[in-house]
């Protein structure tokens, strides 16, 4: 019996945290694979009719996307799997403090616009006898004289 309860106390105090969606981090480092896949196909690309288009008299031996950017650089690949996983965990992090932020946020402006809604209703009215009679919202005065003095 006390088992029993130790379970169902566990499983009571899991579900909650089992139950909460996954951090903004969590799905954006989830992106990272398909980022990475995506640039390799990318960089697969083969350039040669393009670049045989451009100068035909010229050979072109680097001739997909990979050839030129990995040109000089045996670690390329590596750097670049380095900045894709990197970046996409920085993006992650700062996503997370937005989410966190975005309740203070949403106090701020909510106080703003109770701030703002009290000056408009403290304002006076506008004087009454300043109003032109003549003025005609569809009357446009360039339309005759564009450079008139």
């Amino acid at each position: 019996m006390r088992k029993l309860l130790i379970a169902a106390a566990a499983t009571l105090i899991a579900a909650p945290a089992s139950a909460q969606p996954p951090r903004p981090s969590e799905q954006i480092e989830a992106y990272a694979p398909a980022i990475d896949r995506m640039a390799d196909a990318f960089l697969n690309l083969d350039l040669g009719p393009m670049l045989d288009a451009a100068d035909p008299y010229r050979p072109h031996r680097d001739r997909t996307l990979r050839d030129m950017a990995s040109r000089g650089d045996p670690r390329f690949q590596r750097r670049l799997r380095a900045s894709i996983y990197g970046n996409t965990a920085r993006i992650g992090r700062m996503a997370d403090a937005i989410a966190a932020a975005a309740p203070a946020m949403r106090n701020a402006i909510a106080q703003m616009e109770m701030s703002m809604a009290g000056v408009y209703d403290a304002l006076p009215p506008p004087p009454r006898g300043d109003v032109d009679d003549d003025w005609d919202p569809d009357f446009d005065d360039d339309r005759d004289e564009p450079y008139r003095d």
